[in-house]
């Protein structure tokens, strides 16, 4: 619960902060959680149950007229989750918009600037600053908290001529989840 409130507080004051900067840039389909692109084909819940658990259906998410991010042409239909992942749905694919690498066993991997970056619990922000540099310069944190300790760091995803975001979560240095969307995040 302190970690929510940590991260609650480095969206409020990174909105405080934020100006015009630049942004890694990272391609769409370089992003792949458990071997699975981001936006990928199931054919029954089972399917992703089998692959992230048991899977809690989200009624508040049932808005036809809400779109996937980067995929303006799919509406949703409906969105699962649980503590490691949350889902977006489709009739038949499913997009990964949250993922909890803490709670999870799975990994991800970007392909970035021809190297693999693996995402998982073990990746250290020092590892990330190497690679997305520009993002890390404008990492948000606390004020009263130095930023090895807890770090919200964005990047621009492009999907053809959609662009969206992707932001990084970590505590204590390790990276502990992703999110996505195509709104930008309190710290653009």
């Amino acid at each position: 619960m302190k970690k929510i409130y940590i991260i609650w507080g480095i969206l409020i004051v990174s909105n405080l902060f934020s100006q015009n900067k630049k942004y890694d840039t990272i391609l769409f389909k370089n992003i792949k959680i458990d071997n699975h692109e981001l936006y990928f084909h199931y054919k029954k819940i089972k399917d992703l149950e089998s692959i992230y658990g048991k899977l809690n259906k989200n009624s508040n998410k049932t808005n036809t007229a809400e779109k996937i991010p980067l995929h303006y042409h799919s509406k949703l239909i409906n969105s699962f989750s649980n503590d490691e992942v949350s889902l977006l749905i489709t009739s038949d694919r499913a997009f990964i918009d949250y993922f909890n690498f803490e709670l999870s066993k799975n990994t991800g991997i970007i392909y970035y600037k021809n190297k693999k970056i693996i995402l998982s619990k073990n990746m250290q922000l020092s590892q990330f600053k190497k690679v997305f540099k520009n993002s890390y310069e404008n990492a948000s944190g606390l004020p009263v908290i130095a930023l090895e300790r807890a770090a919200f760091i964005s990047a621009y995803i492009i999907n053809k001529k959609s662009i969206g975001y992707i932001s990084f979560t970590f505590y204590d240095s390790k990276l502990i989840s992703i999110f996505i969307s195509d709104h930008k995040p309190e710290n653009f």
